[in-house]
């Protein structure tokens, strides 16, 4: 197994779900976490640099998942208002591993993944939730191991100034509450760093031995395929632009179809405020808004 596929299976073994309240018992279903790495990995493309988001199809992806989000957060449910966040948002990790995964060079990682982070919020201690994560990931893919004193010498040289550019509420004020918790991640990662994040960054090296080989893990273990061979830059990337694949569909039991963002898919069930699409990806619950 490698160390693209171990990272993934420690950090989504929790992300698995029975059902939906007893409907979808022994399909695959997961939270919105999951979901979101998913939307991501499903955005990639390649540019000049290296790996980044095609916001196009992200901005598609996102405004489908709205209905079928499993799960929230407050950074979440302010986005899909139209509000600029400045509340924390626990999916941050999630959301820019792919673009950790698929990249070989921490700078270009690091300005994507920020501005991904910010689509959703500008809450310091997610900001640097986020870059944390980027360099621990990147040290263990490339090393097998994480060193807490280069981590924190990462944190200390990062300069948020640098993206002044990029982020048009980089105040006084929000300088200020960067470097409060900036300080106070240092301390953090003195005391423990495997324990930040509720222990995200505790990597088992033995966890595939004890989960069990279900529809979830080939899941994952087909994404881990997908972004090494990214990464490697020996595969195509699905063109959204040139897919002949519905927007549309009609809503009721039984009714297979191609969607242009989900692939083949399949109403299993049809009830007054909700439906259930089984496609490659999982079991799905839409709210009729």
């Amino acid at each position: 197994m490698n160390r693209i596929q171990n990272l993934l299976l420690n950090i989504f073994k929790g992300q698995k779900l029975k059902d939906y309240g007893g409907i979808g018992k022994g399909e695959l279903i997961y939270t919105y976490k999951m979901q979101l790495f998913i939307i991501v990995c499903k955005s990639l493309e390649y540019n000049e640099e290296g790996i980044g988001l095609n916001y196009s199809r992200y901005k598609e992806e996102m405004t489908l998942f709205k209905y079928y989000i499993n799960g929230s957060n407050k950074s979440l449910e302010n986005f899909y208002k139209g509000i600029k966040s400045n509340e924390e948002d626990d999916s941050v990790i999630y959301r820019i591993l792919p673009l950790i995964i698929a990249n070989k060079d921490i700078k270009l990682i690091e300005k994507e993944i920020l501005k991904n982070i910010m689509q959703i919020t500008t809450n310091p201690k997610s900001i640097l939730d986020g870059l944390t994560s980027a360099y621990v990931f990147f040290e263990y893919i490339n090393r097998g191991s994480v060193d807490a004193n280069l981590v924190k010498d990462y944190i200390i040289k990062f300069s948020i100034k640098d993206y002044s550019d990029k982020i048009n509420y980089l105040d006084k004020k929000f300088i200020l509450n960067f470097e409060r918790e900036r300080i106070e991640l240092l301390q953090k990662i003195d005391n423990s760093l495997m324990e930040l994040n509720g222990s995200i960054y505790n990597i088992n090296e033995t966890i595939e031995k004890s989960l069990n080989k279900d529809k979830y893990y080939n899941l994952i273990e087909s994404f881990s395929n997908f972004l090494l061979n990214l990464r490697r830059g020996t595969i195509n990337i699905e063109n959204l632009e040139k897919s002949n694949s519905d927007k549309k569909f009609k809503i009721h039991e039984g009714n297979v179809f191609e969607h242009y963002l989900l692939g083949k898919s399949k109403i299993i069930k049809n009830d007054k405020s909700e439906f259930y699409l089984k496609t490659k990806y999982g079991l799905f619950k839409f709210r009729k808004i």
